[in-house]
């Protein structure tokens, strides 16, 4: 079997895929397994012995023709169709799109041969987009920043591709370092972040450190990051007199990390490869999750594992998180910390009851679990509308026939509207009514009756879904109204 793996993502995301890669070389021994990152992050998969080719797609070499002053799209395609054709001569059994992305779902496609099985995103015959399986369904609808999903981007993975994984699955590599003399014992502060928003500024840092200087000012802090964020990193130094620094940043290659991370005592920083990475050391690790980040999927996977959750900087009192550290490596855990936890939820953290109930909805949906309980009017209320226009759609959708989708069709993109209305009114049904717009996308090219056929049945899955939150009297009006009584 011939296996291509996609994951066109950053550092963190390529990190984050070994385990899975690991799981898929032990579920399947001969098969010749191959990986395609970007170049710009092949340093990456170094070390990474579970695949047998590693390509690299140049998207800036591809669209550069684009971005010249007289733009040569005849280049740029041809280009594109080379690295195409150069793939898809390779005649994959199974792809296995792990970057989630329309680009990527693109490529899949253009790379899929008719004997081709296809795991992640990829595009019909008309170009539409394609969920290919339950997993990529479940990512489109529930899995992204303000979405409910609780499980970590890893299992997700695992999932998608049907493995269990092993303690193995999650081991470092063993690369050579460049670092030759590290102090006995020491943290690691990562001074930057995988996006700039998501960073602290050194002045954060400093007054961190010297929060953290009033016990700990005999433990070494090792630093690391890339050439860019040197300056930060001497402000950092030269800021926190007292304490002793190894400033490693711009000094290492993305290799040399594994072995400085392993030896520290905990890995300090915000959300960035290096987190991955002390997920593959079991490194004890404190992320500080600052911005657009859901820690519930892309938080550290180290056993010790603890994240310290700010929406911005401007809310961050850099004492305090300080003395949360501090406690920390006196053995003790601050209320304000969210825990790894071990199961199918990431971290345990106290919630919202809308919170909950929306997590609760994604299980009954997606896992056989229980419905929620609807704890407010606004629920129940939301479900009624909901299953109104649901069961308005369907009455039009058996019309098409008789009186054509052009003057049924504006109805329908009405009824669309006021669902995704609804959601935004009632966040608690959100995950239903992404599940619902999930299950539509899937619908594939066909006859206009097949169409008909397949959105029916997704209505009917959705009205069945609804039933739970729709009062007893309310349905016996249904009933009525439609003349079964």
């Amino acid at each position: 079997m011939k296996i291509l793996v996609i994951q066109l993502a950053r550092l963190g995301d390529i990190y984050m895929t070994w385990p899975a890669l690991r799981a898929l070389r032990r579920t399947y021994p001969t098969a010749e397994i191959h990986f395609l990152t970007r170049p710009r992050f092949e340093g990456a998969v170094e070390g990474l012995d579970a695949i047998n080719k590693h390509w690299t797609m140049s998207t800036s070499t591809i669209l550069s023709p684009l971005v010249q002053e007289d733009a040569d799209i005849e280049t740029s395609l041809a280009r594109l169709d080379h690295f195409v054709d150069g793939l898809r001569a390779e005649e994959f059994d199974w792809i296995i799109n792990f970057t989630f992305s329309p680009a990527s779902s693109y490529l899949t496609h253009a790379l899929t041969t008719e004997n081709t099985r296809v795991s992640g995103y990829t595009r019909f015959a008309d170009g539409s987009l394609c969920l290919s399986d339950e997993i990529s369904a479940y990512f489109y609808a529930q899995v992204g920043l303000g979405k409910p999903n609780r499980v970590h981007v890893a299992d997700v993975l695992a999932s998608m591709i049907d493995v269990q994984y092993v303690e193995s699955d999650w081991a470092a590599p063993v690369l050579p370092c460049a670092i030759q003399k590290l102090p006995e014992r020491y943290l690691v502060l990562h001074v930057g972040a995988s996006e700039r928003q998501k960073s602290l500024s050194p002045s954060s840092w400093i007054r961190v450190l010297q929060q953290l200087q009033k016990k700990y000012a005999d433990l070494p802090i090792v630093l690391i990051g890339a050439n860019a964020e040197a300056s930060w990193a001497l402000e950092i130094q030269n800021g926190v007199k007292g304490m002793s620094f190894v400033n490693l940043v711009g000094q290492t290659k993305i290799g040399d990390l594994f072995a400085v991370i392993k030896g520290a005592d905990v890995l300090i920083g915000c959300d960035s490869a290096p987190i991955h990475m002390a997920s593959l050391t079991d490194t004890p690790t404190f992320n500080v999750s600052v911005g657009d980040v859901n820690y519930w999927e892309t938080g550290p996977k180290a056993t010790l594992g603890f994240i310290y959750r700010v929406e911005t900087e401007m809310d961050l009192v850099p004492e305090r998180l300080g003395e949360v550290l501090t406690l920390l490596l006196d053995g003790e855990v601050a209320p304000e910390l969210i825990i790894r936890a071990g199961g199918l939820v990431s971290f345990d953290k106290v919630e919202s009851s809308s919170e909950r109930f929306q997590w609760e909805l994604v299980q009954a949906l997606y896992l056989g679990g229980k419905y929620p309980v609807a704890d407010k009017m606004e629920i129940l209320q939301g479900a009624m509308k909901l299953n109104e226009i649901n069961t308005f759609a369907m009455e039009q959708i058996a019309l098409i026939p008789s009186k054509g989708l052009e003057f049924i069709g504006p109805l329908l993109d009405r009824a669309e509207e006021v669902i995704q209305n609804i959601s935004q009114w009632v966040p608690e049904l959100s995950p239903l009514i992404s599940w619902y717009q999930a299950e539509k996308t899937r619908i594939g090219p066909g006859t206009l009756e097949d169409i008909c056929t397949a959105a029916l049945n997704v209505h009917e899955r959705l009205a069945r879904h609804l039933h739970v939150y729709i009062p007893h009297e309310a349905l016996k009006d249904e009933e009525v109204g439609d003349g079964t009584l």
